[in-house]
């Protein structure tokens, strides 16, 4: 069976409390759908992973006043690293849909540069995170926002964080996950983790954060079977000349630009030989466009939603790894966010001394189910994410 994870989840959400008594999200008539955001988020995440990770809030913390950034605002009152309830106000005084293009907060209000500018050490700080952490109180953070908060979709926190979408946060605690939910674009909440994933697995089969399959063309020429499993599984019919298989967070298999979500055009995909069969491919290829992810009777107004549920729903999930030692469940990499970066002998075990990205080490037996095991000649050779040991 692949391993089963159970994620504990620290909402921090920020909704300012106003002078009648109100709330941010009262002046666009979104109060309604904080929880249930967060709510369909966990649903996402366990329908996908195949039940293998289940959510669970274990607190919620509200903010009553507006949260700090790195940049400066210029409010009527002077500059500040924070909004105020009288320019929110007067920015949602239409409703919240299309405030990015509002003029004269743009104009006025927040210089170019303000994007990704929230202070995530001020939030840090604030709710002793890093404390907290290391106490083992949570595993993943999510910060639910009015917008416009500028944070990162996605970034990592902790011993050698790296990119996931976001800048990653170097501290003295073990690896975390940052990422936003937004109340007023809920249909696309779960692109947050989509984009994560994307840079786990980049790191986990490449060491960088390079994204595949974002280029067109990107793969012409090549022989699958040489590239990743990563790269394989990204491949769609813009950006390799043969058969398609899952896309990515951008394009699905028939995708011509981003986010075209609703393309009718059909090409060969082999999504399904992913989702049933992997690791034991049978060659199964079917026409494909956007009745992968929206069936027939279904709404498309949440497409986005439904195609990264479809997506993730189509990564490996199964027990055991790979000749490379590659985890047969990718799932294990998204909660566990680390990956193996040095296999050496362990004299004093007889066994091998496994190094991870966060600096953890962990010492193995040969035929570990952790490890794929060969041996020849009286010696013995243990792989793990890539990383290969012979004694």
């Amino acid at each position: 069976m692949p391993n089963k994870h159970k994620l504990r989840l620290l909402v921090i959400e920020y909704n300012p409390l106003l002078s009648d008594g109100r709330r941010v999200s009262d002046l666009v008539n979104l109060t309604d759908s904080v929880r249930p955001s967060v709510d369909e988020l966990i649903d996402d995440i366990r329908y996908s992973s195949h039940g293998l990770v289940n959510c669970e809030i274990v607190g919620w913390e509200r903010e009553d006043c507006f949260p700090r950034h790195k940049k400066m605002f210029r409010l009527e009152s002077g500059e500040s690293p924070c909004l105020d309830e009288a320019t929110v106000r007067k920015l949602f005084e239409n409703g919240w849909y299309g405030w990015w293009n509002n003029e004269w907060f743009n104009r006025e209000v927040c210089p170019e540069d303000i994007g990704f500018s929230f202070d995530y050490q001020w939030m840090l700080e604030k709710h002793r995170i890093i404390e907290r952490r290391n106490n083992d109180e949570f595993d993943m953070i999510l910060i639910v926002n009015q917008d416009p908060v500028y944070g990162f979709e996605a970034c990592m926190l902790g011993r050698n964080a790296y990119w996931i979408n976001g800048d990653p946060i170097e501290a003295d605690c073990p690896l975390t996950a940052i990422l936003n939910v937004s109340v007023s674009r809920r249909d696309a909440n779960y692109e947050c983790h989509g984009h994560m994933m994307e840079n786990i697995m980049s790191h986990v089969f490449h060491g960088d954060t390079i994204l595949s399959g974002y280029e067109k063309d990107e793969f012409s020429g090549q022989d699958p079977e040489k590239m990743s499993l990563w790269n394989r599984f990204v491949l769609a019919d813009r950006n390799f000349d043969g058969m398609a298989a899952c896309g990515n967070v951008h394009f699905s298999p028939n995708s011509v630009s981003d986010y075209d979500w609703r393309n009718e055009t059909l090409v060969e995909s082999c999504w399904r030989d992913w989702l049933e069969n992997y690791p034991d491919f049978k060659g199964i290829h079917e026409p494909t466009n956007l009745r992968a992810y929206i069936p027939l009777g279904i709404g498309e107004k949440d497409a986005c939603r439904l195609h990264h549920r479809w997506w993730f729903l189509c990564m490996p999930h199964v027990a055991g790894v790979t000749p490379d030692g590659y985890s047969n469940s990718w799932w294990d990499y998204y909660v566990k966010l680390d990956y193996v970066t040095e296999i050496t002998p362990d004299a004093s075990s007889g066994g091998f001394m496994l190094r991870c990205r966060s600096g953890a080490e962990k010492v193995v037996q040969p035929h570990d189910p952790e490890v794929y095991t060969e041996e020849c000649g009286g010696k013995i050779t243990v792989k793990r994410d890539g990383c290969t040991c012979t004694r």
